[in-house]
């Protein structure tokens, strides 16, 4: 059902439509997601791998219907795609029936959490396929989404993606942090009272980051699965490759899509769709031998994620903790 039948007020279609949703991408962000080719592809690649002919396929976070049409077009029996925004509700449903797979596949304005109760679907689904990725990983709810979708899938059903591990490395920013953070006087003035305005010590970085900026190795946290996920608390130790001023945690997230197929949640190329996540902490000059000690636990909630690291010379005692968290 149209949700601009019976007199409702049609949604806002401007970039800026006021207040989003957990989980929920402006317009501006699909756009990016879809002109992200390389994103696009490995998406398509996974699910050649896993979608067989006749397969009942269910989407969640159809956004313009990408996937759910790839679903069809490789030969699902149906498709089953949920999106819980009224305008990207729209936007899918004219690109499903500008492409003729209006047959093939149903479009649902609902919330995942609703879908079990709605009663739509009568057969196990044999794949399941969700893009509901955020720059860290799992704010845009993929964990809740699994738990709410488990009763629709068959013992045996295939998911997109299996599995998550989050990475982390110390970074340099110099000429970058300086346009988001007073770092010393100015002018011979202590300025630094607008720093205590600022939110969040958290920047995303919508570029590249160039190799010489990373002053650690990267370390990695155990593979989480997403179909059986287990919360557990870890511990990783990186050490300083080169001597630099650092000034904080760059972490991001990678996915397994399937087998030999992975995505990253980090800026790496012009045109792709996620940003480089820093969480600063006081700038330091750190050289090489050094090692960073960093703990990670997801929280409850399934949204975000803490991780508390600390830098130190092999013999010296642990600096004081810097923390930073993911969250929606």
């Amino acid at each position: 059902m149209d949700p601009t039948e019976n007199g409702a007020k049609p949604p806002d279609t401007s970039f800026a439509a006021g207040p989003l949703a957990t989980g929920e991408l402006s317009i501006r962000e699909h756009i990016l997601m879809v002109n992200d080719l390389p994103r696009g592809q490995k998406y398509s690649d996974a699910m050649k791998a896993k979608i067989r002919r006749g397969d009942l396929v269910l989407e969640v976070g159809t956004g313009a219907g990408l996937l759910s049409c790839i679903a069809a077009r490789l030969g699902a029996k149906h498709v089953y795609s949920v999106e819980q925004s009224p305008l990207l509700y729209r936007v899918a449903r004219k690109v499903v029936e500008t492409n003729g797979l209006s047959d093939k596949i149903t479009l649902l304005n609902v919330h995942s959490k609703d879908l079990v109760g709605l009663g739509v679907i009568q057969e196990p689904i044999d794949v399941f396929v969700t893009e509901t990725i955020g720059t860290q990983g799992i704010d845009e709810g993929i964990l809740l989404i699994l738990d709410h979708v488990k009763p629709l899938l068959s013992p045996k059903a295939k998911i997109i993606p299996e599995n998550i591990v989050f990475k982390h490395c110390l970074v340099n920013m110099s000429g970058i942090r300086e346009q988001v953070e007073v770092l010393g006087p100015i002018l011979g003035f202590d300025l630094s009272a607008l720093n205590a305005e600022v939110g969040t010590n958290q920047l995303f970085w919508m570029q590249p980051i160039e190799p010489w900026r990373e002053v650690s190795t990267t370390v990695r946290t155990p593979t989480y699965d997403l179909m059986d996920f287990k919360p557990r608390d870890s511990t990783q130790v990186s050490e300083v490759i080169r001597e630099n001023v650092c000034d904080g945690m760059l972490n991001w997230a990678e996915f397994k899509l399937a087998k030999g197929i992975s995505i990253e949640t980090r800026y790496r190329s012009f045109g792709g769709n996620w940003a480089n996540s820093i969480h600063f902490m006081q700038r330091m000059l750190v050289s090489r031998g050094q090692v960073c000690t960093a703990t990670f636990r997801i929280r409850d909630d399934k949204l975000s994620w803490d991780l508390n690291w600390t830098v130190a010379t092999r013999d010296e005692p642990q600096a004081k903790p810097e923390r930073s968290n993911g969250r929606p």
